[in-house]
């Protein structure tokens, strides 16, 4: 019987025919998924660049008319405001004849700031130029609509300060020839200080920073007016004092001299003579300097508040007309650069 050896057979071809299969597949996804991933990335960059594009020319030329309509809003409410307060009216019924305006202002600032959020929309990243140029326009913009919001809504305060049917009674601060007595002007003026330094003090809230910083300054003002008062009023009252004082020393020299007093007494006398001098001088130089002051300050109380408006909001405003402009013309050119990448 022949026992015959089993054949050697080659390794079988398929398992290895499968695994170049499947490494072509592996190699063919990564290739589709590398140019899907290169579609995409176009893609975005396309969206993101017309995105900028539609942020230069669309966004911000919306922003910038709503902003415009801004001020001569501001403008119309003030006017008619005073318009009505010069009837004369009561302050509750200007603020209502002058609604209208009011609430067209309020339309105009409501329809800038979605504006700009529309800017800031995606755009506030602080990463890269065009996200921090975003947040420096934005927070430009913020402070001017705060600005003006409080000009008009603090502006029944300011201008009521010095109406005479206004509770803040800052009129009263011009005691002129009301007084007959420097006490009594002191008096008065104190009564008429205490409601308007309240009233400047509420002012002291406002949005406004010209307003604050008026309310600031007047209450210093008025608080120096009555301590300047109080000086002249209470020097008037010790020069009375001395006036007799020197009266009762004039006596007893004479009586000194009648009854040929020592040499001593006589001294004494002089010497008390010499410091009741002493203090008229002084309370007169004192007296003199607090005069001064009181009508240099009674004088500069008009050009103080009417530079609220011709000198401080003009020039708050001016500066950002030009911070503003700077702001939009940064971002613009951060988009244009972003745009050519």
């Amino acid at each position: 019987m022949t026992i015959e050896h089993p054949a050697t057979n080659p390794a079988p071809a398929r398992p290895r025919r499968r695994a170049i299969l499947a490494i072509s597949i592996i190699v063919a996804v990564l290739v589709i998924a590398a140019a899907a991933l290169v579609a995409v990335n176009q893609f975005s960059s396309q969206q993101k660049k017309e995105s900028l594009a539609s942020l230069k020319e669309d966004r911000l030329n919306a922003l910038g008319d709503a902003r415009n309509k801004i001020q001569p809003a501001v403008n119309a409410y003030l006017a008619a405001y005073k318009k009505a307060r010069n009837t004369p009216v009561s302050r509750d019924q200007a603020v209502q004849d002058s609604q209208k305006e009011k609430e067209e202002f309020q339309q105009a600032t409501t329809s800038a700031r979605s504006a700009l959020q529309e800017v800031k929309s995606g755009n506030d990243s602080g990463d890269n130029p065009v996200g921090v140029a975003v947040l420096q326009l934005v927070d430009s913009h913020e402070r001017y609509f705060d600005y003006m919001e409080g000009l008009v809504e603090s502006y029944p305060q300011f201008d009521g300060l010095f109406r005479e049917d206004d509770a803040a009674g800052c009129n009263g601060l011009f005691v002129g020839s009301k007084a007959a007595t420097l006490r009594e002007r002191q008096t008065l003026l104190a009564q008429a200080a205490a409601p308007c330094r309240k009233a400047a003090s509420e002012l002291k809230q406002s949005k406004n920073n010209a307003y604050v910083e008026f309310a600031r300054t007047f209450d210093k003002h008025v608080a120096d007016l009555e301590a300047r008062a109080e000086v002249t009023a209470a020097g008037e009252e010790k020069y009375a004092e001395f006036v007799r004082a020197k009266d009762d020393l004039v006596k007893k020299a004479d009586d000194a001299e009648a009854r040929n007093a020592p040499s001593e007494e006589v001294l004494k006398i002089a010497d008390e003579a010499k410091a009741v001098n002493a203090r008229i001088r002084a309370n007169r130089s004192e007296f003199d300097f607090a005069a001064k002051r009181y009508l240099s300050g009674v004088k500069e109380m008009p050009s103080l508040i009417e530079n609220v408006f011709s000198k401080e909001v003009a020039a708050d405003i001016k500066h950002f007309d030009s911070v503003i402009p700077a702001r939009v013309q940064i971002l613009k050119d951060s988009v244009d650069v972003q745009l050519v990448e």
